[in-house]
């Protein structure tokens, strides 16, 4: 996933949130919806009109067991700089969705790559509510390229205060960030084998704050694997 993507979308929200409530729609098609999750197909942020090169490899056709183990075998831990692993060592190892997450997203996400355009991508939004104005988000997207298939987490367990009025933020923009990403996102196989996420550049895998969102599972892997 380009870079330079992510400051489109804040920009974006900055200048929405500047005109004020009455913002315009920015998905092309609804897969699901309920009260607390969705399904949906937006315009690929990095896809240019006049540069295939940019495209997705969409409408893609994976089986309903490559995705069953796309999301089963995502995992998240929390995030810890060098100096705290040198003490504390790695976090221990989560499941990035519960089992009724999988079940209801799965075949969404499936049928939304099947029904996507290259300058698509499928997002997805769940939440849990906290308490009566706050509710706990997880969202991102994930597309295709050359037999890959790209996963983005752009909030994982977010706690987000639902305004009192206003544009809110966490349903319209499913691939914004509500705060700095707190985990970092792993695979692990059916060997007990980890992918990682593209890595930061050595300084920021030291000190920093920053990591990537994105994993990329190679699909005829996914097709061989026992999970």
């Amino acid at each position: 996933m380009p870079k330079n993507w992510v400051k489109g979308v804040l920009l974006f929200s900055l200048i929405v949130s500047a005109v004020g409530c009455a913002s315009p729609q920015f998905y092309s098609h609804v897969v699901y919806e309920n009260p607390t999750s969705f399904v949906r197909l937006e315009f690929s942020p990095w896809a240019e009109s006049a540069s295939p090169e940019t495209w997705n490899a969409h409408p893609a056709t994976l089986s309903q067991s490559q995705i069953d183990k796309a999301l089963r075998g995502l995992r998240v831990r929390e995030h810890r700089a060098a100096p705290i692993r040198w003490v504390r060592g790695e976090a221990e190892l989560e499941s990035a969705f519960h089992e009724a997450e999988i079940e209801l997203l799965s075949p969404r996400l499936l049928e939304g790559l099947e029904l996507a355009v290259p300058q698509e991508l499928v997002t997805f939004y769940v939440s849990h509510p906290v308490n009566a104005t706050t509710r706990e988000v997880t969202s991102g997207g994930l597309y295709v390229t050359d037999g890959l298939l790209h996963i983005i987490l752009s909030n994982y367990r977010s706690v987000y205060g639902i305004p009192s009025a206003g544009l809110i933020y966490d349903r319209r923009f499913p691939l914004f960030s509500l705060g700095p990403l707190g985990v970092d996102i792993l695979y692990q196989t059916g060997n007990d084998a980890l992918v990682e996420a593209e890595q930061e550049d050595l300084y920021d895998a030291i000190f920093g704050d920053e990591r990537s969102g994105e994993i990329v599972l190679e699909l005829s892997q996914l097709s061989m694997m026992d999970m």
